[in-house]
């Protein structure tokens, strides 16, 4: 029989996954895929940054033992929008923090739309006057757009001179071995303003927009490879309607390998929208997707100093570790350590475990991009319950509390990641809640994937994988004492340890094999763990704390 979904996993294995988790992204040749392994890796950014802040919070997600994977250089990093020339007031040395994340193993993606300022003189005129940029009918000039960077032009991608002038403009920060590019949503004032001087004719909006995205990922692997990648948008409607399609369609499905959905309140209404927007990605085929963990804007006003709620962000980022882009930036405060250590706890938990699934994405990956489907595959929307691949089921918490109806998919069992000894019968619904440490996470019984998934986070500590004998602990649920019970050896000891939910060891004591109180009174209601060591072997059970 088939080991099932393991809850603890070995600390031979975490030692990998704590050295930045970087052994999954530093072999991509392993997979003959058209994107590489480090679009399922953990990936950070700040707006408005500077060398000192960006190397910074790599660092200090790294001195929290939390994964990094990419970091995106976010706007503004130019003289202008967009020039492509580095303003070093900002970011003086730019090559040096370039190579200094990759010798953290942290791939480095910039900012950057496709649109012209109007103060960008002499740039603008100039090529206002060859002719670059779309226009709004035949007999006008440029067309401009209002923006929230200002007032500018976007670029004809039909000129292939036009074309030609701005690969150049990129050259000079692809010769600095960049990774990618955020490719952010100008593309979509085309919508109004559509007449190419090149074409000689009106275009479509998604025409245009295949264009711009199309043209960077192309570019960039031209110079630098096949292992680049480009952050875009698959479907967004912004919360303003209830809709997917091609009028809120980006980027070529074909390129979608790290998508994300922006732009959110933070806020539960604001995680809605970005599953809305998951939602049709889905059902539009984009491949891989992710959203701003914890929202986009905040509300300083609600939240000073942080801009959203503590559980808001932590359910956010359960969220982001079970989608395939795992990424987190924005405005307010996304720093998980500037909540609290369990918040910080809990956010190193998912994050390694969202690395642990690199094979099985990849694997799952090259499936659903052949069929031209998603790796995320939502059952409706009203819950926005989903696959993650064929074989782990989520049901995203939606609101504050902690209480969700989860409705298991028919035609199977389902193993709950936290506690492989409940197991859940398809078909079913049931109310549950759930601490913030853990989330509605299942695992298919009987998966061929249950040796390679796991988490590495829950109970870090304990390395016991397999209970090499039987003891039970009740009551469960408990108040102000459990009681142990166990059958080794007649008069064997047993060290018996208490772990909480994020693997800290919180006391030891020495029990033998007759039953055996221990006293937890002291404890705050939650999850823990009991790990028992005899001369025999060890073993652990889950256990909960309800005042």
């Amino acid at each position: 029989m088939r080991k099932l979904l393991l809850l603890i996993i070995s600390a031979s294995i975490l030692s990998t996954l704590n050295s930045n988790a970087q052994s999954a992204s530093d072999t991509t040749d392993n997979y003959n895929l058209p994107w590489p392994a480090w679009a399922f890796t953990h990936w950070i950014w700040e707006g408005e940054g500077t060398t000192q802040s960006a190397t910074q919070i790599a660092d200090d997600y790294l001195a929290h033992d939390i994964p990094v994977g990419a970091i995106i250089i976010d706007s503004p990093w130019e003289t202008g929008y967009n020039t492509f020339v580095v303003d070093d007031s900002l970011y003086p040395n730019m090559q040096n923090m370039i190579d200094y994340f990759h010798s953290k193993n942290i791939k480095t993606l910039f900012w950057i739309t496709g649109i012209i300022n109007i103060d960008v003189q002499p740039l603008y005129d100039s090529i206002a006057a060859l002719n670059y940029f779309i226009k709004q009918n035949a007999g006008s000039g440029p067309a401009v757009v209002n923006w929230w960077k200002g007032d500018g032009s976007i670029i004809d991608w039909y000129n292939p001179d036009a074309v030609a002038w701005w690969k150049g403009l990129m050259d000079p920060i692809l010769d600095m071995g960049i990774d990618g590019w955020k490719c952010d949503g100008t593309d979509y004032y085309a919508l109004q303003n559509n007449y190419s001087p090149a074409m000689g004719a009106n275009v479509s909006r998604l025409d245009y927009s295949h264009h711009y995205y199309q043209l960077f990922h192309d570019y960039t692997r031209e110079r630098l490879g096949d292992k680049r990648i480009n952050m875009s948008r698959p479907i967004d409607n912004y919360g303003l309607f209830d809709m997917g399609g091609d009028f809120v369609a980006f980027t070529p499905k074909e390129i979608c390998f790290s998508c994300w959905v922006g732009d959110q309140d933070g806020d539960f209404g604001g995680m809605k929208d970005a599953l809305n927007n998951m939602y049709y990605s889905d059902q539009y085929g984009f491949l891989s997707f992710g959203s701003d963990i914890g929202g986009y804007r905040s509300d300083e006003q609600t939240y000073p100093g942080l801009g959203r709620s503590k559980e808001l962000f932590i359910r956010w980022a359960q969220l982001g570790a079970l989608s395939p882009l795992m990424e987190n930036g924005g405005g307010g405060e996304h720093r998980p350590w500037m909540f609290d250590e369990e918040t910080t706890n809990i956010y190193r938990r998912f994050a390694r475990f969202h690395t642990s699934l690199i094979p099985y994405l990849m694997t799952e990956g090259e499936t659903a991009y052949n069929n031209e489907e998603s790796l995320m595959q939502f059952f409706n929307k009203n819950d926005y319950s989903f696959m993650l691949g064929p074989d782990i089921f989520v049901a995203p918490i939606l609101a504050a509390g902690g209480n969700v109806t989860v409705n298991f998919p028919s035609g199977n069992n389902w193993i709950y990641l936290f506690d492989t000894t409940v197991v859940k019968t398809g078909g079913t619904s049931e109310a549950l809640s759930f601490p913030l440490s853990e989330f509605p996470v299942y695992v298919k019984q009987g998966s061929q994937y249950d040796n390679i998934i796991n988490d590495p986070g829950l109970v870090s500590s304990v390395q016991e994988l397999n209970n090499e004998f039987e003891f039970s602990v009740y009551p469960n649920p408990a108040s102000n004492e459990i009681s142990v019970q166990y059958a080794v050896g007649s008069k064997q000891d047993a060290i018996a340890s208490v772990y909480n939910s994020i693997g800290e060891l919180l006391f030891q004591l020495t029990i033998n094999n007759q039953t055996s109180t221990i006293n937890i009174a002291t404890l705050a209601s939650g999850v823990y763990y009991l790990h028992l060591q005899t001369e025999e072997g060890a073993a652990v059970k889950r256990f909960e704390l309800l005042r």
